[in-house]
């Protein structure tokens, strides 16, 4: 089958292409029976797994691709009586009492993982509070495409340098323990202190039950290069989003956070790290604190600061159910009987003139927040914040999720209490056995409900609500929308990078069903380096991020 004019293919601003035609190996469901494939070809197969409820595999030990590129992939044909062929299939850490493996994989290299359910767990439930994938070589492409991860734990963990990573189209789970009420891991941990990160994509994918904070790279004095957060849903999270504080070009667009940041933040905090005066900060949840004067790029010391930097925030939907805040003024009357000094505020996700102020005076937070003089001003273009909304729920159509957020603000407040206020607090840890996490099944470490998650909604300000026109969050939950994006994803990359406020008018396409249909396959996609084409075509044409035609080829079959 040949594919008329390929016209898109998601990738960065630069990159080398080679088209090669790996083999495909299908790897029979076991324990181990993946590993054995792996130690055998290494680099030179595609590792496909069987699709269906009976492709359950199980790791004997920690994948590792030291000195070669790896490429594993759903797709092989279910068992003709399998029970439920429409599940992807699973890979697990270690099945019943097994340990859980501080990570599934160790990468060194270039590694694709597209189409596969995995369980960071035992199948008897014990939890890896580790990391699902930890990257330790240099100028490693890291590409996650329409996979679930449940539980996620910590998904990923870099500290090679100049890393690159492509979440896309995937369901993430359980990122984070519960048992207190901020401490706790970092969801994407970009440790490098010497080079930074390269790259961060992600877009159309929906996290559920986050952490902390959800990106990191420590606060240090390094630069990252590229940070691409769009459409994605993102959803009962603690607190802090992002706390990575000298990224060179930043887009957080289209997002939907719903009952996101419900711990409120302390001021007393910002004394130390922040560099803001002690006790008087505003940090907004995309933090951003100061640009440093200089910063470590590829090893080396720059120069640096806000006026080296672009950060467009854009369409974006945070809502927060009336418990929480409720909690906050809770929260204040309590602490004011017991006589403990209290500076908690809910944060936004910048600091504008029209953002909300829960718990802190609008004026001192404009006022000690750097930011706030930048955004949206003559003298730095770059910095842009626009079109954020906070009151604007969804109205998801699984109602199941409003009931897990009303457990989450009844955990949320005792939990905030012991944490923040131990020589105050005498209520007992009770409120531990609270459990907010979607968990259909009641076992984390089994995935018996499938589809496990329905991230749709109905409310109309949301679902046209993108700067694209398109619903706020993950595009998959409605495929009609996402094959509109699809057919748009060219102008859409352009618009963004552009850093046009203006909302867009898509063009249509004559019938999206059909073209939701036409797929080719490609690994990894986007990609910043290696692509591998599993189809014929006449013609194939790769677009940049920002829409330029920068490869064209003919006739390839």
């Amino acid at each position: 089958m040949k594919m008329k004019n390929l016209l898109l293919i998601s990738c960065m601003l630069t990159f080398s292409l080679a088209v090669s035609a790996q083999d495909i190996l299908d790897v029979p469901p076991g324990v181990g029976t993946l590993n054995d494939a792996i130690a055998t070809h290494k680099g030179d197969k595609i590792y496909r797994l069987q699709n269906g409820y009976n492709g359950y595999y199980v790791l004997s030990e920690i994948i590792n691709n030291t000195g070669f590129e790896l490429t594993i992939i759903g797709g092989g044909a279910p068992d003709a009586d399998d029970p439920d062929p429409t599940m992807p299939p699973t890979l697990q850490t270690s099945g019943t009492g097994g340990a859980a493996f501080s990570m599934l994989f160790q990468v060194f290299e270039d590694i694709t993982l597209k189409d596969i359910y995995f369980i960071n767990a035992t199948s008897d439930g014990v939890f890896n509070d580790h990391y699902f994938l930890q990257v330790d070589g240099n100028n490693v492409k890291v590409t996650i495409d329409n996979c679930i991860l449940d539980p996620a734990g910590n998904p990923v963990y870099v500290t090679g340098n100049n890393a690159s990573v492509f979440i896309t189209n995937s369901l993430l789970n359980m990122l984070t323990n519960q048992t207190t009420s901020v401490n706790g891991p970092v969801n994407f941990f970009f440790n490098n202190q010497e080079y930074g990160l390269d790259t961060l994509f992600l877009e159309n994918n929906t996290m559920i039950g986050l952490s902390t904070a959800l990106f990191s790279d420590g606060n240090a004095d390094v630069k990252t290069d590229f940070v691409w957060i769009n459409h994605n849903t993102l959803m009962h999270h603690k607190a802090q989003i992002d706390w990575m504080t000298n990224v060179e070009k930043f887009y957080f667009t289209n997002n939907l956070l719903y009952d996101c940041h419900v711990i409120p933040y302390e001021r007393a905090w910002v004394g130390g790290w922040d560099k803001y005066p002690a006790g008087v900060g505003a940090v907004s949840e995309l933090l951003w604190s100061h640009a440093s004067p200089s910063v470590k790029d590829d090893g080396e010391f720059i120069e640096w600061g806000f006026d080296k930097m672009t950060s467009f925030v854009a369409n974006n939907i945070e809502f927060k159910n009336q418990q929480f805040l409720d909690n906050l003024d809770e929260l204040y009357a309590w602490a004011e009987n017991k006589g403990a000094p209290i500076s908690m505020y809910f944060q936004p996700l910048v600091w504008t003139p029209d953002a909300p102020a829960y718990g802190i005076n609008l004026d001192t937070a404009l006022k000690y927040n750097p930011q706030a003089s930048i955004y949206n001003s003559t003298e730095h273009p770059n910095w842009k914040a626009t079109n954020n909304k906070y009151d604007i729920n969804p109205t998801f159509t699984d109602h199941r999720i409003d009931s897990l957020s009303a457990i989450f603000a009844e955990w949320t407040l005792p939990a905030i209490k012991n944490d923040y206020f131990g020589a105050y607090y005498d209520g007992g840890t009770d409120f531990t056995s609270l459990n907010w996490y979607w968990d259909p099944d009641g076992n984390i470490g089994q995935n018996e409900t499938w589809p496990l998650f329905d991230g749709s909604y109905t409310n109309s300000a949301a679902i046209s609500f993108g700067l694209d026109g398109l619903p706020a969050g993950d595009l998959n939950w409605f495929p009609e929308k996402k094959a509109l994006f699809e057919a748009n994803k060219s102008a859409i990359y352009e618009h963004i990078n552009a850093l046009n406020t203006e909302k867009m008018n898509l063009t249509p396409i004559n019938n999206i069903e059909e073209y939701a249909k036409k797929g080719i396959m490609v690994f990894p996609n986007p990609t910043a380096g290696q692509l591998t084409i599993h189809e014929d075509y006449d013609m194939l044409k790769i677009f940049s991020i920002t829409g330029q035609v920068v490869k064209q080829f003919s006739g390839y079959s």
